[in-house]
């Protein structure tokens, strides 16, 4: 598996890696956060799946992204949280900078800038401006 590990509980894969955790589940994740389309196919039954389907060229909704970072907060506190997309270079660092924005840890940029030193990335600059909106 491409999987980076971002902060303490917090993971990004793409969609493909996240489909890898039905055999081996090494990071011990609990719970999987699919942002795109797709769904997994295959699942860990020692995980909890939540799809939030994110379009990577449009703004996101304030209602959705809400939704996306509550769920984040729900599930951090009591485990570890796997966020997926499609090819895990757009959406899922994505949001995973605007959760260490949202909990005080590094402002979004600061935050996109440390996961591109671990990871390839490629932030849709639309998707990325109504989310800087949002915070």
């Amino acid at each position: 598996m491409s999987v980076t590990q971002v902060w303490e509980r917090l993971f990004i894969v793409g969609i493909g890696d996240a489909e890898a955790l039905a055999g081996s589940n090494p990071f011990g994740i609990t719970t999987v956060v699919i942002l795109c389309r797709e769904k997994v196919q295959k699942f860990s039954p020692d995980a909890n799946y939540l799809h939030y389907p994110v379009r990577e060229a449009r703004p996101i909704p304030v209602g959705h992204f809400d939704e996306i970072i509550d769920a984040m907060w729900e599930n951090i506190r009591w485990g570890t949280v796997l966020l997926a997309s499609q090819s895990g270079t757009t959406r899922a660092p994505l949001i995973a900078a605007a959760w260490m924005d949202c909990c005080g840890y590094k402002n979004i940029d600061a935050a996109l800038a440390e996961i591109r030193t671990m990871r390839t990335i490629d932030p849709n600059p639309i998707l990325l401006s109504s989310v800087k909106e949002l915070l």
